[in-house]
């Protein structure tokens, strides 16, 4: 008898998670949905096509002059550092 108890509870408990597991595939569906629903009604409209264009340009402008300064800084850290480098090395050879 607590063998056949065991089975019965195993079959019992593998039905409550398969139905959970069901509920689980229904709810991130529900969400997928409402989610692709919410991305489709999301339409610029008081914006006009001239100021979409101005923003872009902007964005790229930035853009820009943030990749020079990234260049420029990281130029000036390896320069400094190769300087320490070349520095510690002299004093370590005398």
């Amino acid at each position: 008898m607590g063998t056949l108890g065991c089975i019965n509870d195993m079959l019992r408990r593998d039905r409550e998670n398969r139905e959970l597991r069901r509920r689980s595939r229904e709810h991130l569906a529900d969400t997928r949905r409402k989610l692709l629903d919410m991305s489709r009604k999301q339409d610029h409209v008081g914006i006009s096509p001239e100021k979409l264009e101005c923003i872009a340009r902007k964005s790229r402008e930035r853009e820009e002059v943030e990749s020079k300064r990234f260049f420029r800084s990281a130029l000036l850290f390896l320069t400094v550092a190769l300087g320490v480098s070349l520095l510690f090395l002299i004093f370590i050879l005398i």
